[in-house]
C-alpha cells in the first residue's frame, strides 16, 4: 500500500466490463481496466529494465466526475 496519488498518462483501454463494444471503442466507465504509463515512477523489473505500462482499474464514475480515479493492479 503506497497510499500516494500520481497523475499518469493513459495508454489504452484493456477491458470494459460493461460491454465488449465499449472496450473496442475505448469507453471508460467504472470498473474498466486501463493501461497507464508508470515509467516516471521509476519502477524496474528484476532484470533492471524500466517498467513502462501497468494496469489500473477505474474506481469512480468518470462520466459524472469529469476525471478518472484508479488503483494500480499488481
Amino acid at each position: 500500500d503506497l497510499k500516494a496519488t500520481f497523475q499518469l498518462n493513459i495508454l489504452a483501454v484493456k477491458k470494459n466490463p460493461q460491454s465488449p463494444m465499449y472496450t473496442q471503442l475505448g469507453v471508460m466507465t467504472k470498473g474498466t481496466v486501463i493501461e497507464v504509463n508508470v515509467s516516471e515512477l521509476g519502477m524496474v523489473t528484476t532484470g533492471g529494465k524500466v517498467v513502462f505500462g501497468k494496469y489500473a482499474q477505474i474506481t469512480n464514475n468518470p462520466e459524472n466526475d469529469g476525471c478518472i480515479n484508479a488503483v494500480l493492479l499488481v
